[in-house]
């Protein structure tokens, strides 16, 4: 392992012990067991960091090698390589890393749903054969809501599918009796605390549409620490919808805030991944939240078909590349 690939790993570690510092200090009324889980993953954090520093970290346990870096961004205690793998062991992987791109296609809507009132387009670009993003539309209980739901999962590649596939089947029957974001996600956040390796954390966005056929529209919003949604109104400003809690997979007892807004006829909602606006250009600048609106912007004054399509291409262009270097997900709603 080269010292760069350090780097980005211990870039990683530092950054996900940012986000846990923040939760703590942020002044939300935390539990004892709650501190205590988080303070439990902060040591686990120390000890990968120490292994970085003394360069233990990705030793294969059997060879000279390597431990994969895919594989250490979802699972950092892993100590042997692929390569140290049987032949056995190697087909049979093979063989079920083509079943798993199957099944991860799958797992995301076969087809896009109408909401009344919107017009719509959305598109999913893996940056392996299975990515780690995961999007679905949920009707209420009632039907007279749709849950508008974006997901990412640490890392890429058969670990991030694997957990999404979970995640996707635990969502689908919790949404099946519960309407609102907020509740929605604490009970996700409870089973996937039970379910999931506290190395892998996954963050998400709820967006609940109120079906009216009104000029207004109401939408209740969760936010798991996931990158702000963004709504570009018809008359050019815009808002970020922060975070409402962090990120799922910390501690089962952890809330989630609901927020709300109304949009009107030519607003935009624009729910993505980090895929987009973490993309690097040559210089390595990323291009970020602001080149995501002014994109959008450029759309108000033209018809919507073709948006999202254009925004990925977009992306690629300023990254230089005609593949994804981190999975792509963008959902992009326009109120008629």
């Amino acid at each position: 392992m080269e010292l760069r690939d350090f780097e980005h790993f211990r870039d990683l570690l530092l950054e996900r012990r940012q986000m846990l510092s923040e939760w703590m200090n942020s002044g939300a009324t935390l539990r004892e067991q709650e501190v205590e889980a988080v303070r439990q993953l902060l040591n686990q954090i120390k000890d990968a960091l120490g292994r970085i520093e003394n360069h233990s970290f990705g030793d294969c346990d059997v060879c000279d090698g390597k431990v994969e870096p895919h594989r250490l961004e979802i699972q950092p205690i892993s100590r042997v390589c692929i390569d140290c793998f049987s032949a056995e062991e190697k087909a049979l992987l093979e063989e079920d890393l083509y079943l798993a791109s199957k099944i991860h296609r799958a797992l995301l809507p076969q087809s896009i749903p109408e909401i009344k009132g919107f017009e719509l387009e959305v598109r999913s670009l893996a940056a392996g054969n299975i990515g780690g993003d995961y999007y679905d539309f949920l009707q209420g209980p009632n039907g007279d809501t749709m849950r508008i739901v974006i997901a990412d999962a640490m890392g890429h590649g058969l670990p991030a599918g694997l957990l999404m596939s979970n995640l996707q089947g635990a969502l689908r029957i919790l949404s099946s009796d519960i309407d609102h974001p907020a509740p929605l996600i604490t009970r996700l956040n409870k089973w996937i605390c039970r379910n999931v390796p506290v190395t892998k954390f996954v963050s998400m966005a709820c967006m609940c549409v109120h079906i009216t056929g009104e000029d207004e529209t109401r939408v209740t919003y969760a936010n798991a620490w996931h990158v702000p949604p963004i709504v570009v109104r018809a008359d050019g400003s815009h808002t970020a919808l922060d975070a409402t809690g962090t990120v799922l997979g910390v501690h089962e007892d952890f809330a989630y805030e609901e927020g709300s807004f109304t949009v009107s006829p030519g607003d935009y909602l624009v729910l993505y991944t980090d895929g987009v606006t973490e993309a690097l250009n040559s210089k390595h600048e990323e291009f970020e939240t602001d080149r995501l609106v002014e994109f959008v912007r450029s759309w108000q004054s033209g018809p919507f078909e073709g948006i999202v399509d254009s925004l990925m291409a977009n992306v690629l262009e300023f990254s230089g590349s005609s593949q994804a270097a981190d999975d792509l997900t963008a959902i992009i709603l326009r109120k008629k």
